[in-house]
């Protein structure tokens, strides 16, 4: 399994959700998985991007005494071309912001995830 330089490993209830959401609707490849009981319980799905490839892995059991999904931060996955995105998300995926220029020289769409997780598609402008 490639490896890259940082893997977002994130915690959701159905493994197979976020996958189908990640590869169905915003283009990763999923790349790896196990199984139990005839369900996923880990997966990985990748994109490339200008930057490089981004990976994220999820996992169905719960982190110590972490009742559910919880993140606060953005994560940022950059792209060619942001408004191309937002064309292809546009009814598919619930779009938080934009696309819209930041005054710290990126273009932004954010998007949340089935599970509540914030994407932010970005590109340097």
């Amino acid at each position: 399994m490639d490896r890259s330089a940082l893997t977002v490993s994130l915690y959701v209830p159905d493994v197979a959700a976020a996958m189908a959401f990640y590869t169905g609707i915003l283009g990763f490849t999923h790349s790896g998985s196990w199984n139990e009981d005839g369900r996923p319980i880990w997966a990985e799905v990748a994109r490339d991007g200008p930057k490089g490839t981004a990976r994220i892995w999820f996992f169905c059991h719960a982190v110590e005494d972490r009742p559910g999904p919880a993140f606060s931060g953005l994560i940022y996955l950059f792209v060619e071309d942001v408004r191309a995105e937002a064309e292809r998300l546009d009814g598919r995926a619930k779009v938080r912001w934009g696309p819209e220029d930041q005054p710290y020289g990126l273009r932004e769409l954010g998007v949340e995830d089935p599970h509540g997780y914030l994407l932010c598609f970005a590109q340097d402008i």
